[in-house]
């Protein structure tokens, strides 16, 4: 999980409506150089699992992830449902990215069919 909230907000958040926890957690808490926009998060997590780029794919709503993906070499996918009502920032990140999806729906097509 790589996002600019806190570690801690994180995990209180995954524990009451998932019940699971992140296997690592790359929160806004952590020094700038480990943090989205910076490509380290994904470095750390290709190394820890032993991953390829291409074995990931970033989905994220905003263009610090674009950012990190690309510096990593990472395909990412557009969360477009949470910015449908902002078309700028839709029509920026279907430019940018591998990938574009309009609801959690379409991603879950893509990622188990």
């Amino acid at each position: 999980m790589v996002s600019h909230s806190c570690i801690r907000n994180i995990t209180r958040d995954y524990h009451a409506h998932f019940g699971v926890l992140p296997d690592a957690i790359y929160g806004w808490d952590l020094p700038e150089h480990q943090r989205k926009p910076n490509p380290y998060p994904l470095l750390d997590i290709m190394e820890r699992y032993n991953l390829k780029p291409e074995e990931i794919l970033v989905v994220d709503d905003m263009k610090p992830a674009y950012e990190m993906a690309s510096n990593a070499g990472v395909p990412i996918a557009f969360a477009a449902w949470g910015r449908l009502e902002y078309p700028k920032i839709c029509e920026e990140m279907d430019r940018l990215c591998d990938f574009s999806f309009r609801s959690t729906k379409e991603l879950e097509k893509y990622l188990f069919d």
